[in-house]
């Protein structure tokens, strides 16, 4: 299990899927471009797990990884979903595979809090541990600056009206598409154009990303301490 940790890499990062490791990965290439402070990034690696369901496998697996020893930092990001008590599952799977024996994972008592020993953890439930929700939830919250993002809430309250049963677990992923779409549309862009290829990170390449710097959005500022306590 050694390639599962790169040799030289001190620091993990846990995320659930392909959209949270595109995320985190240019989060932290910002921190890194942007911020006084010397960042280990290179001693970072972001990991994915496939979701909640496989958690406890891929902690497992990282025990038995001859380099986990070597390990200093440790932090796991989870979707608060819905009807869940995210931060407490995160603390029961770690516990679960401290039951296997030594190594031991530490079990943060807060989240984004880090624990005290080596290797330290720390646990950070999105978009809050206090909302429902998932990482679209909080890129749809910073793209809320743009007037596009008013309309789209007024769609979804129009279908609401109209007695479509929309689903809280597709909900923001479709507000993300619908937002893209009509940052796109008044373009010379054939429609299939615009939509065959519409996905979370395609937020962070909108001129509106770029140009009002939403890495520094209010809206991410517990998310940029996760990542500082991280890497620092």
């Amino acid at each position: 299990m050694d390639e599962l940790i790169p040799e030289g890499k001190t620091r993990i990062l846990l995320v659930e899927g392909s959209d949270d490791r595109v995320f985190f990965d240019r989060f932290v290439n910002h921190l890194a471009e942007t911020s006084d402070a010397q960042f280990n990034v290179t001693e970072l690696s972001i990991i994915e797990y496939g979701g909640r369901d496989k958690l406890t496998l891929r902690l497992r697996e990282l025990k038995k990884a001859d380099n986990f020893e070597l390990v200093t930092h440790m932090g796991i990001v989870r979707d608060s979903d819905f009807n869940t008590d995210a931060f407490r599952s995160v603390q029961d799977r770690i516990k679960t595979v401290n039951n296997d024996g030594p190594p031991h994972i530490q079990v943060p008592n807060q989240p984004s809090v880090p624990s005290a020993n080596v290797p330290q953890v720390s646990v950070l439930i999105v978009p809050s541990v206090e909302r429902e929700g998932m990482l679209d939830d909080l890129v749809m919250e910073a793209l809320t600056i743009d007037p596009i993002a008013s309309c789209v809430n007024e769609y979804f309250n129009c279908l609401q009206s109209a007695e479509v049963q929309v689903v809280p677990e597709r909900e923001t992923k479709a507000k993300i598409r619908t937002f893209l779409i009509a940052k796109n549309v008044d373009r010379a862009t054939a429609v299939s154009g615009i939509t065959d290829r519409l996905f979370l990170s395609d937020a962070y390449e909108t001129s509106l990303w770029q140009e009002h710097h939403l890495w520094e959005s209010p809206a991410l500022q517990e998310t940029r301490d996760f990542l500082t306590q991280l890497l620092d």
